[in-house]
């Protein structure tokens, strides 16, 4: 019997990351309990539209991507982010805050869910590092009661994230190719970003999240994905149809931005390249196999 201890202790990145349990991933009643409390950490309303007064929609964009921005450079654990978010919306529900209070919030939030979901904790000094100081640590412990009051001790929310990696486990395809995980993965992450989901029930994010996947990368499950999605979780087909082309326009969305994006970047670096010398350095640093710029 191997009685190794794996654990890196005291490193400034958490690298502890449990692995997957097949005892809890196949037992039946794990996904049912999720399905059966997942309606009770759900924000129970559109806060922009009906408490919040001086946030605007796209305020919490920012604060969201910042977030998860934060997460990727930390290497969190991949709950981390999805929870802190449902703690960002749970506690806009309850209590009306200024703008300026916002990334304070996200940071707070993001504390408690790794504390929650991670061996070591995001540090307090970091998180206000990754502020540029507009925090000090004494207002995000303060505020950490606040919001832990806000939201009655509650930090055991059901998220998109918790549903993956039942539902591969218990579908015949879920391990025909690992890009379906990692996709589904990115694609929660990427939705929590964006306000069209925030009230959406995390069993029909996350069987969204991997219809989408299945498509996006041409698995040959793609068509049997969707009816095996609604056979497992029980949600409707047509709920999930609509959130999978939301997610599509989100990443075409995307796709186009960072398309764009590279354009002005080549423009900026080579200003006076001919077009067909320019298509081939974009070519080569996209890393393609052309070798040399020639000039025609």
């Amino acid at each position: 019997m191997d009685l190794r201890c794996d654990e890196v202790v005291g490193g400034r990145i958490d690298s502890n990351f449990a692995q997957i349990d097949p005892t809890m991933s196949r037992d039946p009643r794990v996904l049912q309990n999720l399905l059966q409390l997942e309606c009770t950490t759900i924000p129970n309303m559109d806060y922009f539209k009906t408490f919040q007064t001086d946030l605007k929609p796209f305020m919490r964009k920012f604060v969201a991507i910042w977030m998860l921005e934060l997460c990727d450079e930390q290497h969190c654990e991949e709950q981390v982010f999805p929870l802190a978010i449902n703690f960002l919306d749970r506690f806009l529900c309850v209590c009306n805050i200024s703008r300026q209070q916002l990334q304070l919030l996200g940071a707070t939030c993001l504390l408690l869910a790794s504390k929650v979901r991670q061996c070591l904790p995001l540090p307090v000094d970091l998180l206000c590092a990754y502020t540029d100081h507009t925090v000090t640590p004494d207002q995000i412990r303060n505020w950490e009661l606040l919001v832990l009051a806000s939201l009655q001790w509650n930090l055991s929310a059901i998220t998109g994230f918790d549903y993956i990696d039942h539902i591969l486990q218990r579908v015949p395809w879920g391990s025909e190719n690992p890009h379906i995980r990692t996709h589904a993965h990115t694609l929660v992450s990427v939705c929590l970003t964006e306000l069209v989901f925030m009230r959406t029930p995390p069993s029909v994010l996350a069987a969204a999240c991997i219809c989408a996947a299945t498509r996006g990368i041409n698995s040959p499950s793609a068509r049997l994905a969707l009816g095996d999605l609604v056979r497992l979780t029980r949600v409707d087909p047509v709920e999930v149809e609509i959130s999978v082309r939301h997610i599509e326009a989100i990443v075409a969305k995307q796709a186009a931005a960072m398309q764009k994006q590279q354009q002005i970047t080549l423009k900026a670096q080579y200003p006076v390249l001919p077009a067909k010398c320019a298509i081939e350095v974009y070519q080569t640093e996209s890393g393609s196999d052309f070798q040399g710029v020639g000039y025609y």
